[in-house]
């Protein structure tokens, strides 16, 4: 059996009063902002997630590409991996300002080319924030 109580003024009192849902309102709004924050930063982390898988393909792929070639003709200025010259084909292709530059550390233009060859590829774009990002891939060729 349900018993309502009678108030200090002998008046029923049921239900909450204002300040009991003001309370309620307040923890609610709460619990579901802070959700909400964590909704938008889970989407951010996935974005992130998603242009850098998109950075380290390209890469691979531009390694793959200077792999192929013999070692005597990779770092040839004037060619599509010439030092410190971003390469044309990848300028742009997934990502904001992509840029893929090759370099090859102890490698002086002219000079012989050393066995193993150190190249380092270097990929910068601008994610989704508007940030600027880098990633670097690094292999040596030999004979």
């Amino acid at each position: 059996m349900i018993e309502i109580r009678k108030g200090p003024h002998g008046k029923r009192r049921a239900g909450f009063s204002l300040v009991e849902l003001a309370v309620m309102l307040t923890v609610l709004l709460t619990a579901v902002l802070a959700a909400m924050r964590t909704q938008l930063s889970s989407v951010d982390l996935i974005r992130t997630r998603h242009e850098t898988a998109l950075a380290a393909a390209d890469l691979r792929t531009a390694v793959e590409g200077i792999l192929r070639l013999p070692a005597s003709s990779i770092p040839l200025a004037g060619g599509p991996y010439a030092p410190d010259q971003p390469i044309a084909e990848f300028d742009g292709l997934h990502l904001n300002g992509q840029s893929i530059v090759p370099s090859y550390p102890g490698y002086v233009p002219g000079g012989p080319i050393p066995d193993p060859l150190p190249i380092v590829l270097t990929l910068t774009w601008t994610d989704y924030a508007g940030r600027t990002r880098t990633l670097r891939l690094a292999t040596l060729r030999t004979g």
